[in-house]
């Protein structure tokens, strides 16, 4: 008979409605023991949809942590919260599969990452589902092959159509003391994907960026666009349970919407990133050029090109139609976590990986607020050495 592996849950949201939702495929070997969430409803719904009778519900995420039946716990709480979770969880020697970003500060993120080291035999896995999609899985398989040589330089960006900026400023990721900032928040995935496909870390880092779209006075974007079918506005296309307000406009918020970015790596390549919260046309776009050709690849579009440097060579298309939500990554790293949790199979992305992206991610914040030009360094030596 298989065993029966029990698992918690803490923050019931939209991400770990993503997760769950295939999870529950496996209920006969993995079953749902905790549910963990402020919100009632939120808890009632996650366990009448993933659950079982021996699902409980809690308020209180230590005294669930102190089941002992309970040995894999899934943190898609809010940033702010992973670090006293995280850590938490490891404390009472349980597995985690933490939701990006890790946490909200540099010194959350190595308080986490010592939490870890304490432990014995246990998982951390980090929820970077890009990684997982098989376009960047190509991506990488293309860019190992040296097909472009060696990585000089990438131009890189993330700019999402206004249904997906109206969710964002209209529940807490607006709030910088809930999410620790957009960049960190949303566009830690692509300083995770340009970690894997560099094979280096940044040391110097700067960053510039404002709020000047979703502000009150450009509110009549609300109504003078045009919306879609049995939606109020094109900016509030999307249903989510979370939305606090009906105003992204109006809204209280103190992250930015527009920013750009420059990282100089450790082995010289050096990257252009930019992110915008207003999209026509929307685009995830990352354009690597090489020592022997380019390689340019984009998630909304299901695509890679290819082309080395010579007289006719080719230019090689590489199509990914139909790929799904987040490239389709959200059912395979959920595969991956299932794999650990029966198999004890290592995740293929670590806690390290989501401390080097909110390091990251956490210092261009730094720069676009200093206006100056931030040295990692310290940083890193401050975790090697730790």
């Amino acid at each position: 008979m298989a065993k029966i592996i029990y698992y918690g849950i803490i923050g019931g949201g939209v991400r770990a409605e993503a997760l769950l939702k295939h999870l529950v495929k496996w209920n006969k070997q993995l079953i749902l023991k905790g549910v963990c969430d402020p919100s009632e409803q939120r808890r009632n719904l996650f366990k009448s949809r993933y659950g079982t009778s021996q699902t409980i519900c809690y308020t209180d995420f230590h005294t669930m942590l102190d089941d002992s039946d309970i040995h894999w716990v899934i943190v898609t709480s809010p940033n702010c919260h992973h670090k006293e979770h995280i850590a938490c969880a490891f404390d009472k020697e349980k597995n985690v599969f933490a939701e990006k970003p890790l946490a909200t500060s540099i010194d959350d993120c190595i308080a986490i990452n010592n939490s870890y080291r304490k432990t014995t035999n246990l998982f951390f896995a980090t929820g970077f589902v890009l990684r997982y999609s098989p376009l960047y899985q190509k991506v990488k398989e293309l860019l190992d092959s040296d097909i472009i040589g060696k990585i000089i330089s990438v131009e890189a960006n993330e700019n999402i159509p206004p249904e997906h900026s109206g969710h964002i400023m209209t529940n807490w990721r607006r709030h910088k003391k809930l999410s620790g900032s957009h960049i960190l928040e949303k566009c830690c995935h692509d300083m995770d994907l340009l970690t894997w496909f560099i094979g280096s870390l940044p040391s110097r880092i700067s960053s510039f960026g404002g709020l000047n779209i979703f502000t009150p006075q450009n509110k009549d974007n609300l109504t003078k666009l045009k919306t879609p079918p049995n939606t109020s506005s094109v900016y509030l296309a999307w249903d989510i349970p979370s939305r606090d307000t009906l105003d992204p406009f109006a809204s209280e918020k103190d992250i930015v919407d527009n920013q750009v970015a420059i990282l100089e790596y450790r082995n010289q390549t050096r990257v252009m990133f930019q992110t915008c919260l207003n999209n026509a046309i929307p685009e995830r776009r990352m354009r690597f050029l090489g020592t022997e050709g380019n390689l340019i690849t984009e998630l909304y579009a299901g695509q890679i090109k290819v082309k080395r440097i010579g007289y006719n060579e080719p230019t090689e298309v590489y199509e990914f139609p139909s790929i799904g939500g987040h490239g389709g990554g959200d059912e395979i790293i959920t595969e991956q976590l299932v794999s650990s949790m029966i198999n004890q199979t290592p995740p293929a992305c670590s806690g390290k990986e989501g401390l080097q992206s909110a390091v990251i991610s956490l210092g261009l914040e730094e720069a676009r607020i200093k206006g100056m030009v931030v040295n990692l360094e310290p940083v890193w030596q401050k975790i090697e050495t730790n």
